[in-house]
């Protein structure tokens, strides 16, 4: 009985799924220097100053580029594209 409540637990849910299918596709209509920053921030867990040799632009844009693309994902996550357009 413990084994199938570990695998329940351990498996990914209907809602995780979903979420997850939700942010590849936010991810996708962001600009894509604003995806790469969001990515290697996010998800490869890159310093700013790794970020910014990595891409060639100065630590100040990294941190232009991450909080706009970090802004739009909630806005697409939370309001979808037509409340992104809006705030254009």
């Amino acid at each position: 009985m413990d084994d199938a409540m570990d695998s329940a637990a351990a498996a990914p849910s209907q809602m995780d799924r979903l979420a997850v299918r939700d942010l590849v596709a936010a991810l996708a209509l962001l600009a894509p220097e604003q995806r790469e920053t969001v990515l290697l921030v996010g998800l490869e867990g890159l310093t700013y100053a790794e970020v910014a040799g990595v891409t060639g632009v100065p630590v100040g844009t990294v941190m232009s580029r991450l909080k706009r693309g970090r802004d739009r994902l909630a806005l697409l996550m939370h309001g979808g594209e037509a409340a992104l357009r809006r705030v254009k």
